[in-house]
């Protein structure tokens, strides 16, 4: 077997949900030019969490600490990203996932040496990981220029993303910031805690004010994107990330896959057909008190968002 070794910077994307994550780590899937890890990365403590490690430790304790378990699931129920209601629909995809365990960590083993620095390790992960997966339709296509994976609300973590850059300085944060009321009626259909309007505004806000912190402290290493744009805008704004990333504009970029095989998207809704589906060109659904209090709560942090976004 001959390796395809996996070196490239990392491009992390990382928001509150129901912002777009997803659907913009299923946008890179198919470029020729990403290795793209195919769900929420989960190599730290939990995906929101950036893994700390020990270049003193062994191997075996390093694959230990980076291992993702979740790919277990995957390999025995198949993959899936959905929602309470598009699973009431039925409209949701299940994709086979084949991926060998046993090989990974004896890649990991071969590829990593005592003494390694974090960022030798986690190349030395990133390897595995690609190579164990079986039918990987990307992975020797090419020449790669980075890896890119999605982790919900680790940019939320100040020392955690400050953990990522060092391990990573030539590493890129993509963060999504979605307009609040749309965000509000999508999260609170996805999860019941969300149906407090105070609530919902403090993490929405929380999310923003990491999106903007990041900017500021971070320069370029950090892309602020507008949800509204990604999904009503796609092809020029996936052409303007492109060009920041270093990446050739290609048709792969447009249209949401898994593996290369197209996948619904993760509403909070039913959602019947493929592709980009740019629901958020309708007005949220709210009673007047509702839109005026969040309006209230969140207009000027929004606007300083805008502010910093990448503009198509």
């Amino acid at each position: 077997m001959t390796l395809v070794q996996v070196r490239e910077p990392l491009v992390l994307i990382s928001q509150v949900q129901r912002s777009g994550g997803t659907l913009l780590s299923q946008l890179f899937d198919g470029h020729p030019e990403c290795h793209a890890h195919p769900a929420e990365l989960h190599i730290g403590p939990n995906k929101s969490l950036w893994p700390a490690l020990e270049p003193g430790d062994p191997p075996e304790a390093w694959f230990d600490a980076l291992f993702e378990r979740v790919t277990l699931e995957f390999i025995e129920n198949g993959y899936s990203k959905t929602t309470e209601g598009a699973r009431r629909a039925g409209t949701f995809d299940v994709l086979p996932f084949r991926f060998d365990p046993e090989l990974q960590r004896s890649i990991f083993l071969a590829e990593a040496e005592p003494g390694s620095t974090s960022r030798q390790i986690l190349d030395s992960y990133m390897t595995s990981y690609f190579n164990a997966w079986l039918d990987n339709a990307n992975l020797r296509t090419g020449p790669k220029r980075v890896v890119t994976a999605f982790a919900a609300a680790l940019a939320f973590r100040r020392r955690h993303l400050a953990a990522f850059f060092d391990d990573y300085p030539d590493g890129t944060l993509v963060t999504i910031v979605r307009e609040p009321r749309g965000w509000f009626e999508s999260s609170r259909r996805y999860k019941a805690r969300y149906e407090s309007v105070d609530r919902a505004v403090k993490t929405w806000s929380r999310s923003t004010r990491a999106s903007l912190e990041a900017s500021e402290r971070y320069g370029d290493r950090t892309i602020v994107l507008s949800f509204e744009q990604l999904v009503q805008e796609t092809e020029p704004l996936m052409r303007r990330l492109a060009e920041r990333l270093g990446l050739t504009f290609s048709d792969e970029l447009l249209v949401p896959t898994f593996n290369g095989r197209s996948i619904r998207a993760a509403s909070s809704g039913a959602v019947q057909g493929y592709g980009v589906i740019p629901e958020p060109a309708r007005r949220p659904e709210l009673d007047s008190q509702t839109d005026a209090e969040i309006t209230r709560a969140t207009a000027e942090l929004y606007a300083a968002a805008h502010s910093r976004i990448l503009e198509p």
